[in-house]
């Protein structure tokens, strides 16, 4: 009885957050949200030339999580905001190369109900 009982805590534990990090853009200081929309974004299958590569800072990734059933809806949208915060993190001012990918339940993976994964290189202009 007493392993079945751990076992339910144990599950119950795991289940209480999502596997990949997504920030509250709500608790973001306005600076930094201010900068995350500075990033210039040059998507994978778009034909627009975009400007010389100085400094390429690496593979990127982010993700949109409706996690709970009063979330919102995962979007591209809120993948490509928490995707140029990452890029503000590590001081790049520009994403090349970007690439979303939705997926559905994936509660082994993400803990979601619903995925929008965001991918790019982080670069400076």
């Amino acid at each position: 009885m007493n392993k079945i009982y751990i076992f339910l805590m144990s599950m119950l534990l795991i289940s209480c957050g999502t596997f990949v990090p997504v920030q509250d853009v709500s608790k973001v200081d306005p600076a930094t949200m201010q900068q995350a929309y500075k990033v210039k974004i040059f998507n994978a299958n778009s034909n627009m030339q975009y400007p010389e590569v100085k400094h390429y800072h690496g593979p990127i990734t982010a993700y949109s999580c409706k996690h709970m059933m009063y979330d919102p809806p995962a979007s591209k949208g809120d993948a490509l905001i928490q995707l140029r915060l990452k890029a503000v993190e590590l001081g790049a001012n520009g994403i090349v190369d970007i690439t979303f990918d939705t997926r559905g339940t994936d509660t082994w993976g993400t803990n979601c109900w619903e995925t929008v994964q965001a991918s790019g290189t982080a670069v400076d202009f």
